[in-house]
């Protein structure tokens, strides 16, 4: 029996997908990427945005009309709309996120299938490993915990057995992740830390680049920057929740800190990782942002050793305190996207050409007729001549120019 997956949102989204897809080849089940053949879909949807809600409802909408496969939704978007979208598309199964753990279980009842056969398609070049999951946090524009619930972390012993199963299977590269990675451990007894966890990951043969996903600037020390720095395996591209360079931005999101501290945990990482690619969330026009305010993100943007940045415009979401703030003018919100763009567009831009004629190390994730991608341990793009039978595979680049902000060429070497 066939199935098609798609995912929508976070990493850990995506490490869900790819845990999920392990567990049904395990059984029988054959994943493919064609909806023609599929027997059934699964989708992971988020919510954290109006912009991301409104993508998983039009994709419903559209295989809900071309479909005749059942299909399996499950995630954020079931936990805040499941009544109303239970109601609209009547032939299809949901699953919040508090029944994801039962969701493999329930779809060998709902599509049963005997087999003695185990496959093992690669959903990624890269495996995601999720660790943790909820977040204790309470910023104010994030609907997330409401629909993820507490931080819970996976018992060390738990995560390190996925972690060797993904090593066998001939992943090279594994990208750890959770909702507040950081706070990996904090609700364990006794205590487990984040570095702790990294540190034992980096000792299974087989897993070349480690990769961490989003940090939270608030669990981040200076030691544990400089331990990491001695783990040779740590891919040296590290990404970062900051939201704003505003102080009293950061008081009305609730996020705590200052943007002095975020400024010297970015320094920090800049001087154990000298040619990191660090990147950083900022949000655009949030309830009350003052020219001022914004002014004062776009000078810790240009102060900073960032190299790129994810830059968002401010999303209402109900249940959240900004809900009800007074919002930014559309086209003030749009007018300061504008102006991180171009400072975005520049530092993408030059970070890259900085590479020209070094030889990067890093996995291929696509192979086609035309050429092949690599993911460098410094998260860039390469475009080579087109291989077969590499993927999965560490390989070394010599960069050779940049085409774009977002893609470099090179050659094997």
């Amino acid at each position: 029996m066939k199935f098609y997956v798609d995912y929508f949102g976070c990493r850990s989204n995506q490490a869900e997908m790819q845990e999920w897809i392990h567990e049904l080849e395990n059984s029988g089940y054959e994943l493919t990427g064609s909806l023609a053949e599929a027997d059934f879909g699964i989708i992971n949807t988020c919510c954290v945005t109006e912009k991301a809600e409104r993508d998983v409802l039009r994709f419903i909408n559209r295989i809900y009309r071309n479909t005749t496969a059942k299909w399996v939704i499950a995630g954020c978007s079931v936990s805040k709309e499941k009544q109303v979208l239970t109601s609209r598309f009547k032939n299809y199964f949901f699953f919040d996120n508090e029944e994801k753990a039962g969701l493999v279980d329930r779809i060998k009842e709902l599509f049963p299938v005997e087999s003695n056969l185990i496959y093992h398609t690669s959903f990624k070049s890269r495996v995601f490993l999720k660790v943790q999951d909820g977040c204790n946090f309470r910023c104010s524009f994030c609907i997330v915990p409401l629909l993820r619930g507490k931080s819970r972390s996976l018992l060390k012993p738990d995560v390190l057995r996925k972690a060797r199963r993904y090593a066998a299977l001939g992943y090279k590269e594994a990208v750890i992740t959770g909702i507040n990675l950081s706070s990996y451990g904090y609700d364990l007894f006794p205590r487990e830390t984040l570095l702790s966890l990294i540190q034992d990951i980096h000792g299974i043969r087989g897993l070349d680049i480690i990769r961490l996903s989003s940090l939270d600037p608030r669990f981040i020390k200076y030691q544990f920057i400089k331990e990491l720095s001695l783990l040779p395996k740590i891919a040296d591209s590290f990404h970062f929740s900051i939201q704003s360079g505003s102080d009293c931005v950061l008081s009305r999101m609730k996020r705590g800190g200052k943007s002095r501290e975020n400024m010297r945990i970015l320094e920090y990482f800049r001087e154990f990782y000298p040619q990191a690619n660090l990147g950083a969330d900022i949000i655009a026009g949030f309830p009350m942002e003052s020219e001022r305010e914004f002014k004062e993100t776009l000078a810790f943007v240009q102060e900073s050793p960032l190299n790129y940045l994810h830059i968002f415009p401010f999303s209402a979401r109900s249940g959240t305190t900004a809900a009800v703030m007074a919002g930014v003018p559309d086209e003030v919100v749009k007018r300061r996207i504008k102006e991180l763009s171009e400072i975005n567009t520049k530092r993408r831009m030059e970070f890259r050409e900085k590479f020209r004629g070094d030889v990067l190390e890093g996995i291929l994730v696509e192979e086609n007729a035309d050429y092949s991608l690599l993911l460098t341990r410094n998260f860039l793009s390469v475009r080579v001549p087109p291989l077969k039978g590499f993927k999965k595979k560490r390989v070394k680049v010599r960069i050779t120019r940049m085409l774009n902000e977002n893609l470099l060429e090179g050659q094997l070497v």
